[in-house]
């Protein structure tokens, strides 16, 4: 792995990568009835991505200087492809956060066409990064399924490793892509221990049928987990660019 990214970071975000694996509508108000109606043209619009155009879509140095981007996980060529798969509900507890800690694994309840996994940023400053293309309709459904669950999940464990996770907290829906949510939480580390909890970022932006998860966790419980906000714009234009791609 390269330097940039620091030893401790990198161990909780592949326990969140790899330890959590085995496991309300779109908001549109201040937008007028003109723009609702041509943003939902593109939609329509939008084409599925296949696996190999969502890994051709990942960001690179053209696109943000000086970003480094590797591969995690054990997926197809060992780089994480294909590596999401639909997660069940009764790998959660209690179930209702279903949806929220499919998200902080990049998945969801349903089969994706294809995925892209790694960790990306520029020194210093990085996340894992899940690119997941789904059938046209599916993409919206998880944005709107991990929106409801946000209301009332505030903590769950998951998967065969129990992996808990605290003081789940909806955050500003970012304003990229074709709508999304953000929210944080806190990873407990050892629970009933040392009571170690780091802080965890995730946000979903859709971009057509295809959803980009962006996820960060502090070094320290007293430290922020903040997502790169160049990685995420530099993201953006390029999967808004493949989405919208004339075939």
């Amino acid at each position: 792995m390269s330097r940039f990214i620091g030893h401790r970071h990198l161990t909780a975000m592949a326990l969140m990568a790899i330890g959590l694996t085995a496991c309300g509508s779109e908001h549109e108000g201040g937008l007028s009835a003109a723009k609702v109606s041509a943003r939902r043209g593109m939609e329509q619009n939008a084409r599925v991505l296949s696996q190999q155009q969502l890994e051709d879509a990942v960001v690179d140095a053209h696109d943000l200087s000086g970003v480094q981007v590797e591969g995690i996980g054990a997926g197809t060529k060992g780089v994480g492809n294909g590596v999401i798969h639909a997660a069940r509900r009764t790998d959660t507890n209690p179930s209702v956060c279903a949806p929220v800690s499919a998200a902080v694994d990049g998945a969801s309840r349903y089969t994706p066409v294809g995925s892209v996994q790694r960790i990306a940023g520029r020194k210093g400053k990085s996340a894992i990064l899940t690119l997941v293309s789904y059938p046209s309709a599916d993409a919206d459904r998880v944005i709107n399924e991990l929106r409801t669950a946000l209301k009332s999940c505030k903590g769950y464990s998951a998967g065969p490793m129990k992996v808990t996770c605290e003081d789940v907290e909806a955050t500003s829906d970012p304003s990229q892509g074709d709508g999304g949510v953000a929210f944080r939480l806190k990873l407990a580390m050892q629970p009933g221990e040392d009571d170690l909890k780091l802080p965890v970022s995730v946000t979903v932006i859709r971009h057509g049928s295809t959803l980009a998860i962006y996820k960060a966790a502090a070094d320290t419980p007293e430290t922020p987990a903040n997502i790169p906000g160049d990685l995420v714009n530099a993201q953006s234009k390029v999967l808004d660019a493949a989405v919208h791609a004339t075939p």
